[in-house]
């Protein structure tokens, strides 16, 4: 443990009892079971050997690329890229069921999927002697020190990709910013969404010559979204990844306008839809799970969605959508899918992971940002007693959406580009 990372090293061996008891309680609560525990202890991998990486090999091969997503959000946004390569050899791993549950979605002959072991140099190894990648993709802000110097030292190439970084990355104590500076440093490419996300990464102490900005991988294939028949008869308005505390808070600012139209909840995390679900029925509001609501509509009606994977059919036919993590300090959430069926969008103050999509939306007319939970409620008052104003909304989402770059391809024209360069050094 020796040089600057070893606050760090020294800080994960002592909380090993305490990482052992989230991971029961993680794999209860999110149910992932076994699999869930033993994976991510670097046990319990069905093994899928493959040949060892040949950096003279084509892309398409059969050793596989290696993608690391953090959950659901990281898993979609690198599902394009995925589907782009019909014949490569893939392996998703992930850090909690649900994202688990999004790969499993994905439809590919050469997809294998498995829990990335904890930050713990032998668990990472096993991970690798078991799969045998031979290259890592990590998505946006996965900074593991163990797994990037591991895998480094594995002689395997590491690019980051859709990079970014948190106000709470970029305010790191010291000891913890030297640990992302050897993750940056074990790159060979770091992949960035904007300018200003390439100035975060400089900030903290990335080489410059090692970063490309290519956009935000987020605006691929949107254009190309599936379409759903409409779940409900009636108008409906729709809250969208709501957070703990934030929930309640939406729903009694829609409750105070007493409208006609049913509310639709899907919460960030599923398995707080129960809690909320049964929160709601103790304060005797008429809360429904989706397969008990009433076809008839009335006013107050609430229907709590806690079903995995299904946002993007609420997101087609809603009247209003309003984006969860926002009204709290989490950043924000992907309202690009809502833009791209044509939605009428509001989200909250705090859209730091979206800051310069919100801010364009915003000052093109594609999104409402309310500064607070009142504001909110006029905005919405206002855009259901006035159609042609909530549609105009909606069709300048969907304008804003067709007209960004392509940055599928440029992502996948970078990253044969590295691969290329990778194989003749």
């Amino acid at each position: 443990m020796s040089g600057k990372l070893w606050p760090y090293q020294l800080l994960i061996r002592i909380f090993v009892p305490l990482l052992l008891i989230w991971l029961g309680w993680e794999a209860f609560k999110r149910q992932g079971g076994w699999q869930f525990i033993m994976q991510r202890l670097g046990w319990g991998y069905r093994r899928h050997a493959h040949p060892k990486a040949n950096a003279q090999q084509p892309l398409s091969c059969s050793s596989p690329i290696w993608i690391h997503c953090a959950s659901v959000g990281e898993v979609r946004l690198v599902t394009p890229l995925i589907l782009a390569e019909p014949n490569q050899a893939w392996l998703i791993s992930c850090n909690t069921p649900t994202g688990y549950r999004a790969a499993q979605a994905i439809t590919h002959a050469h997809l294998k999927i498995s829990y990335l072991p904890l930050d713990y140099p032998r668990s990472i190894r096993r991970f690798l002697t078991n799969w045998q990648p031979q290259a890592l993709w990590v998505v946006e802000t996965e900074l593991w020190p163990n797994l990037f110097q591991t895998v480094k030292s594995a002689g395997l190439p590491i690019t980051l990709i859709n990079g970014r970084l948190s106000a709470k990355s970029l305010s790191a104590p010291n000891w913890l910013q030297h640990a992302y500076q050897a993750c940056f440093n074990a790159c060979d490419a770091i992949l960035v969404r904007h300018v200003s996300d390439a100035d975060d990464f400089i900030r903290l102490g990335a080489p410059a010559e090692k970063l490309q900005v290519l956009g935000n991988l987020k605006l691929s294939n949107l254009q190309q979204l599936p379409h759903f028949p409409k779940a409900y008869a009636h108008d409906y308005v729709l809250i969208a990844s709501s957070h703990q505390d934030e929930d309640i808070s939406l729903i009694e600012h829609w409750l105070g306008l007493g409208r006609e139209e049913l509310l639709v909840v899907v919460p960030r995390h599923p398995h707080q839809g129960e809690r909320l679900l049964q929160k709601l029925i103790s304060q005797n509001h008429p809360a429904y799970r989706v397969k008990d609501l009433p076809a008839q509509a009335n006013a107050g009606r609430i229907c709590v969605d806690n079903r995995f994977g299904q946002l993007l059919p609420w997101f087609e036919h809603a009247k209003l959508v309003i984006m969860g993590g926002s009204f709290v300090p989490k950043g924000g959430h992907n309202f690009l899918e809502a833009a791209a069926y044509g939605r009428c969008i509001l989200t909250g103050p705090d859209n730091r992971d979206f800051a310069q999509e919100a801010a364009l939306f915003e000052r093109e007319g594609g999104l409402i940002i309310c500064p607070d939970y009142d504001k909110l409620q006029q905005h919405i008052n206002q855009l259901l007693s006035n159609g042609a104003l909530c549609e105009r909304y909606g069709n300048r989402a969907a304008q804003l959406i067709a007209q960004q770059p392509d940055v599928l391809t440029a992502y996948r024209q970078a990253l044969g580009r590295i691969h290329q360069q990778q194989g003749s050094a």
